[in-house]
């Protein structure tokens, strides 16, 4: 018996019950659902490709704009920045959102991928990096077809400081397709949340 083997980024716990709010959109690459973001700079968000060390996050994207996607196509599950015109805060027409879970305090699941040393439970309160499946590490990917990111938890980039991208704290209580409880190792669903949150002060050391 095994995990299931669904990368999805992160999700957000208590869906739909979670703070979520809307913030234009500056990118020059797609975004996914379950894809973290950032804010760089006057209330625009991109997409985070590079899921280590001590990157700043203000959340997640869950949705896009409404009615019509607002410039978005749309047949596209995902912000699919090829049917953007145009694609940057310069000429921006204040049309494109991407709706975030944003609150600082949320918890996500993510999966963990199958290289390195698999986690344990012990780990729970250390910290881990993310990364992309398939084209690289940090090279963005997504089911276009459902939408999700195929982002995964790092296994071997666990750290006892704050130097990493989430904060692992449990192993998540759910059963697999085959009936079995989710379990550590391969494709192993755990809770986590942001270490370096935008909305939110330094992080304090995790607790090993």
């Amino acid at each position: 018996m095994a995990n299931d083997n669904v990368p999805r980024g992160l999700v957000p716990l208590n869906w739909p019950n979670m703070p979520v709010h809307a913030y234009r959109v500056s990118t020059a690459a797609d975004i996914y659902l379950g894809q973290p973001v950032q804010s760089p700079a006057a209330g625009y968000v991109v997409g985070i490709g590079t899921m280590t060390g001590v990157t700043q996050c203000i959340g997640v994207a869950v949705g896009f704009a409404g009615t019509l996607k607002r410039g978005l196509a749309t047949n596209d599950p995902f912000l699919d920045v090829s049917d953007l015109t145009p694609p940057t805060p310069a000429s921006d027409t204040g049309d494109r959102y991407v709706f975030v879970a944003d609150n600082p305090n949320q918890e996500f699941v993510a999966q963990e991928d199958t290289g390195g040393t698999a986690l344990t439970l012990a780990e729970a309160g250390a910290a881990v990096d993310m990364l992309f499946r398939g084209a690289g590490a940090n090279v963005v990917t997504g089911n276009d077809d459902t939408g999700w990111a195929t982002s995964e938890i790092d296994a071997s980039s666990v750290v006892t400081t704050t130097g990493a991208f989430l904060r692992l704290s449990r192993l998540h209580d759910v059963v697999n397709a085959d009936g079995t409880e989710n379990a550590v190792g391969d494709f192993g669903k755990w809770i986590v949340t942001i270490l370096h949150h935008q909305n939110k002060g330094a992080p304090v050391l995790p607790i090993v």
